[in-house]
Parts: structure tokens; C-alpha cells; sequence
């Protein structure tokens, strides 16, 4: 039997989100399972069933929303997503339903279906708007620049990161929130740069992210800047002057080789943070920006399985749009 609608909002107990939280963080960076994780999280979500928590149960909902997101499981994180978002209704909290709002377009445009995404993605800036809730505003205005970039129109992007940009830096937010949305800014900004071949201006919004993905010390991150770094230098073809020459991080091996500019050694370490976390997509989409690195230094067959390998991954995740660049990429770089 559904629960009625709480006529007092109800929150997530501190004990229970704590709880929640330390499993993401410690599987985020890398230092907990995926199994692990999951399982916890399942663990939690029966444990607000049971005591008839609806609030409780919806941030565990949530949070095994994005462990299946991040995984590539884009079905089922929907799945959870729009879980959380009914038990957030009948809490009562129409801003912990925006969050779930905003992740479910998310899981639509990693899955290429755009037109739902960008439904989703309105939904959640606007009501976020309304509710004074920045940090949600400026996720959905950044996640819809990122699906205006898959659909080739970066003049509309780039005003939605600036939007974004606008609204986290006046945010009151954590620092971990504000360097999530500002290097996921930086990142889709070098992109509509090499759209308009500025690559000096995308080369300083590469370092940017770089920088924050750094001191934010989160695969995710991590992955995602040093994708963005190998994709500039295959762009630039030199090395800057003005590239990283700080001391590395020893714990990481491939580190030590940072200031040489290498693209296929950036890409490594950027599949290196995803695999932390087990982000498959993430992961697909660097060997797909490699392969297109390879073939435009001339290495067409190494491409060509680079593609390959790529279109497997997306089509067993069901990234659609992905899956048919990933596939018409190798079948030109065999055709030329």
C-alpha cells in the first residue's frame, strides 16, 4: 500500500545520510568496491523500508541511483532515480525531488536520448531556480551544455556553462560540489573551443580543470581532466610552455611523466581513475577520444581498434548515440 504524502516535510535522519555518504565517498575515491558498496547501500535502502522511513529510504535510493550510473547501468539507475524521486514526493521535500529529477536526465543523456534529457534537465533548472536551490541549478545548466556539445551546437553550451559557472561560484554549496561543477565546466568549455579552433584558450581551461579536478581529488574528476588534457595536446601537437611542472604525485607512476605532453599517456591515466571506480562508460569514452587522437596523428589501425573497442562497451551499456559516433568513427577511419 502507497504511502500518503507527508504533510510535514521529513528529512533524511543524520545518522542514516552520514551512513550513505561514507559509502559513496569511500567507493568515489576509489577505496571501497563496487560490491561492497552496492551492498551496503541495498542493506540501507531495507533498512528505511522497514521502519517505514520514506525520506531515509529515498537517499538510499538515490545513492544507488548514481553507484549504477556511474557503472554504466543507465536503465537501472533510472530505475532507482525515479524510486528516490516518488519517496522524496511523499516525504515532502520538492528539493530532494529536483536532485532525483536532475540525475534521471543525466542517465537519459548518457544513454543518447537527448529530447528526454533536456526535459528533465529544464525541469530541474527552473524548480531549482524557484526553490533557491543553486547547486542543483547549475549541475542541470552544466549537464545541459554537455548534451548541447553531443548534438554539435556549442554556441548554446557555451552559454549554459557560463550559466553554470555564474550560478556555483555565488553558491552556497560544499567545496566538493563547486569543484565538481567548475571542472566539469572547464572541460566542456575546451571542447567548444576546438570547435572554434582557439586552442590556446582551450589549452587554459584544460589547466583549469586539471587544477581543480587536483584538489578535488576525485576519480571521477581526475578521469575526466586527464581525458580533457590528452585530447588538447593531440589538438596543439606540442607542448606548451607553460605546461604542469610540478612535482607529481609519486604514488601514481605515470605521473612522473606528466610535463612531456604525451596524449596516449594521459589517456592511460585518465582509464586508470575511472577503472577506480568502475565508471565503464567513462572509460569507453576515453578509448573513443584516444582513438580519435590516434587517427589524427596518423595511426590508423591502432584507431580503428581503439573504435571498435569503444562501440563494444557502448552498445553493452546502451549508450545509443555513442555507440553510432564510436562505430561511424572506425568504419571512416577504415574507409580513408
Amino acid at each position: 500500500m502507497t504511502q500518503p504524502l507527508s504533510p510535514q516535510p521529513l528529512d533524511v535522519d543524520e545518522d542514516f545520510r552520514a551512513r550513505c555518504e561514507d559509502v559513496f565517498r569511500r567507493w568515489s575515491s576509489g577505496n571501497l568496491a563496487y560490491k561492497t558498496a552496492m551492498d551496503s547501500l541495498l542493506q540501507l535502502e531495507m533498512e528505511g523500508a522497514k521502519e517505514a522511513q520514506v525520506a531515509n529510504q529515498g537517499y538510499a535510493e538515490n545513492t544507488i541511483g548514481l553507484l549504477y550510473a556511474y557503472r554504466g547501468d543507465y536503465d537501472r539507475s533510472i530505475r532507482h532515480f525515479a524510486r528516490s524521486r516518488d519517496l522524496f514526493e511523499r516525504a515532502n521535500r520538492p528539493d530532494r525531488v529536483l536532485a532525483c529529477v536532475l540525475n534521471i536526465g543525466e542517465s537519459h543523456r548518457q544513454k543518447g536520448d537527448f529530447v528526454r534529457a533536456r526535459q528533465f534537465f529544464r525541469t530541474a533548472f527552473d524548480q531549482a531556480i524557484y526553490f533557491g536551490n543553486h547547486g542543483v541549478a547549475a549541475i542541470s545548466a552544466a549537464n545541459e551544455g554537455d548534451l548541447l556539445l553531443s548534438q554539435d551546437q556549442p554556441d548554446g553550451a557555451r552559454e549554459r556553462f557560463e550559466k553554470a559557472e555564474e550560478i556555483i561560484t555565488r553558491a552556497d554549496v560544499t567545496e566538493q560540489r563547486r569543484w565538481q561543477v567548475i571542472a566539469q565546466v572547464k572541460q566542456g568549455m575546451v571542447t567548444y573551443h576546438l570547435a572554434k579552433r582557439d586552442t590556446q584558450s582551450a589549452w587554459e581551461c584544460a589547466l583549469e580543470s586539471l587544477n581543480v579536478a587536483r584538489q578535488a581529488d576525485v576519480p571521477f574528476l581526475l578521469g575526466g581532466a586527464y581525458r580533457t588534457m590528452g585530447e588538447i595536446l593531440t589538438a596543439l601537437g606540442t607542448t606548451p610552455d607553460n605546461a604542469p611542472r610540478e612535482t607529481p604525485d609519486m604514488s601514481d607512476p605515470a605521473a612522473t611523466n606528466e610535463s612531456l605532453g604525451d596524449p596516449d599517456m594521459y589517456f592511460q591515466l585518465s582509464i586508470d581513475q575511472f577503472r577506480k571506480i568502475s565508471a565503464e562508460g567513462e572509460i569507453a569514452r576515453t578509448i573513443f577520444v584516444q582513438g580519435k587522437s590516434l587517427l589524427a596523428r596518423g595511426q590508423k589501425v591502432t584507431a580503428s581498434r581503439k573504435f571498435q573497442q569503444a562501440t563494444l562497451i557502448f552498445t553493452k551499456l546502451g549508450m545509443k548515440d555513442d555507440a553510432t559516433k564510436s562505430a561511424q568513427a572506425q568504419m571512416n577511419s577504415i574507409a580513408d
